[in-house]
């Protein structure tokens, strides 16, 4: 910590959850809690958390399926274990099969 200014190191304390320790800190801490307590942009906010959680949920499952495709044209496994690995249900994989047997 003696790499940096005094200024920096206040700074670096309030981010860290410490109480503001210079006008600037605290100018800062005013701004943080009257955004807090703004409900259209704690809307906006959530919604935009929302939308990030269900794009990672589709990566997710693209990936699953993107595996279970890998696997099936490999045609080492049976159909079961590709499930199994692949984190799909049964189903899903047949249906990919069927997909991968018309493409």
């Amino acid at each position: 910590m003696d790499d940096v200014t005094p200024e920096m190191k206040k700074l670096l304390d309030f981010i860290d959850g410490k109480e503001p320790g210079d006008n600037f800190t605290r100018e800062l801490d005013k701004v943080v809690q009257s955004v807090r307590k703004n409900e259209k942009w704690r809307l906006d906010y959530m919604t935009l958390q929302m939308h990030y959680q269900e794009k990672y949920e589709q990566g997710i499952e693209k990936e699953k399926m993107e595996s279970a495709m890998r696997m099936i044209e490999d045609g080492g496994l049976p159909l079961e274990k590709v499930a199994v690995y692949s984190g799909l249900t049964l189903e899903q994989v047949l249906e990919l099969e069927k997909r991968l047997q018309l493409a």
